[in-house]
This record gives structure tokens, C-alpha cells and sequence, in this order.
């Protein structure tokens, strides 16, 4: 059963706000992943990295932000259909990133780096679909435009992450 909060519509500016806490898991994760795999000089480094660029897309989010408030003003054709609205907020609440909230539970039972870098591969494929939806279904050229730009970059980290887990 939906709940009342995924029967919502969704305007961009909410989606994009998913985004920017999307990357913010991001990071959290790859920062915390870094400092617990840091015996491993090679895995700390690749986590490091894939934290700054979880940075960089939230940074770009944040600028589609505040693009989006001077855009939108008083104009409500932004929405998503209800169908795209209830799927995006599904896709948040049930996939990507774990919340910053739990992210250290869900390291604790990650032994390996194998282990944390397979995590990882799985919210990448959780933000490339999510990001692929907005395309879809974004109102704004600026939206998609942005989300277009960070797919392909998830699709690269999902590429990275891949070729990394193949050669440990």
C-alpha cells in the first residue's frame, strides 16, 4: 500500500532536493568506507575520490536549485505525473545510498572492501535509474539537462566500481 506521503505529486525542485541528499549519502558512505578500509592505501584513495565527486554532483544539484527557485516562480507546470511521483519517492525511500542515519550499521557489517565496493555498485545502479526517471519525466530543460550530466557520471562510477571489483 502507498502511503500519503509517496501519493504526492512531485514539482522538480522536490526531486532535485532528493538529489542533492542522494549525493550527501554519497559521500557519507565513500567518506566513512575510506576510513574504514584505510589499511589499504589503494581502496582508501579510490573511496576518497568517489567521495569528492559525490561532492561535485551535489554541488551541482544545489546550483539546479537555486536556477530552478528563480524559474519556477508562480509557475505550477513543474509537477511530475503522480505515477513518476510515486516511483521517484520509492526509489529514495528504498534504494540508493543507506541514510546518513545509517550508514555506520550498514558498515559494521561490511567486512570486506569487496564487500563495501558491491554495496556501492548497487546504489549506483539505484541513482542511475533514478536519475534516468528525471530525464524522462522532468519539466524543465535546466532539470534534465543536470540529470543527464550526472547520469552519465553515475554510469561511470558504476563502470569504475565494476572494473574495481574484477580486479581485486
Amino acid at each position: 500500500m502507498v502511503n500519503d506521503i509517496e501519493k504526492k505529486y512531485l514539482n522538480d525542485l522536490e526531486v532535485v532536493q532528493l538529489a542533492i541528499d542522494i549525493e550527501d549519502r554519497g559521500y557519507e558512505f565513500y567518506t566513512l568506507a575510506s576510513e574504514k578500509f584505510s589499511d589499504n592505501k589503494e581502496i582508501k584513495e579510490f573511496f576518497i575520490e568517489m567521495a569528492k565527486e559525490e561532492l561535485v554532483h551535489k554541488t551541482r544539484f544545489e546550483e539546479l536549485y537555486r536556477r530552478l527557485l528563480d524559474e519556477k516562480k508562480g509557475d505550477d507546470s513543474s509537477y511530475f505525473d503522480i505515477e513518476a511521483s510515486i516511483y521517484l519517492t520509492m526509489l529514495y525511500n528504498t534504494s540508493v545510498f543507506p541514510s546518513k542515519d545509517s550508514v555506520n550499521e550498514v558498515l559494521k557489517k561490511i567486512n570486506t572492501y569487496e564487500d563495501a565496493i558491491e554495496l556501492a555498485i548497487r546504489a549506483e545502479k539505484d541513482s542511475i535509474i533514478f536519475y534516468d526517471e528525471i530525464v524522462k519525466d522532468a519539466k524543465f530543460d535546466s532539470t534534465k539537462k543536470v540529470a543527464i550530466m550526472l547520469l552519465n557520471e553515475e554510469i561511470k562510477h558504476f563502470i569504475d566500481l565494476s572494473n574495481r571489483i574484477k580486479a581485486i
